[in-house]
């Protein structure tokens, strides 16, 4: 079936997009993790590879809003996941670091990553699943920059 034979809403590329991100969602919480979302492991895996992050570099890491960052790492907090303490100099900036309890979910959860991949992509063969990685990839870094964390 072509595009132009889809039906509305099917033929939207937005709809796709919707659709896929509850898929994507489901999947997570069936196989990662009902406590921590992806957003958070984003968050963690960014941790994990910087060793400390200001709220605002995370922001510019995992392609978030300031008020998202913020909220997501409060909780984060409270869960035990990260800590957060003022920078020395600035007591306007936040550093966030992984604690042992975050540094341990993070490898938990890194198996468990690839499996919620494998699993959305599974029924797609190769060819098919790089095209959508590049694709998604394409039109992400062919938006405009920083709308999503207008």
């Amino acid at each position: 079936m072509t595009m132009p034979d889809l039906p509305e809403p099917q033929r939207h590329v937005g709809n796709l997009i919707r659709r896929a991100q509850q898929l994507h969602l489901a999947t997570w919480a069936r196989v990662a993790s009902s406590e921590i979302t992806s957003a958070q492991y984003s968050i963690l895996a960014v941790l994990d590879r910087l060793g400390e992050a200001s709220q605002r570099e995370l922001c510019d890491e995992v392609d978030l809003d300031r008020s998202t960052i913020a909220d997501l790492v409060r909780r984060m907090e409270k869960s035990g996941l990260i800590a957060r303490q003022r920078a020395a100099g600035d007591a306007r900036r936040n550093v966030v670091t992984l604690t042992s309890h975050g540094a341990a979910e993070r490898a938990r959860l890194a198996p468990l990553v690839i499996e919620v991949q494998r699993e959305l992509t599974a029924h797609l063969g190769p060819d098919d699943s790089a095209a959508l990685f590049h694709g998604l990839w394409a039109m992400l870094e062919g938006s405009v920059a920083g709308t999503a964390r207008s």
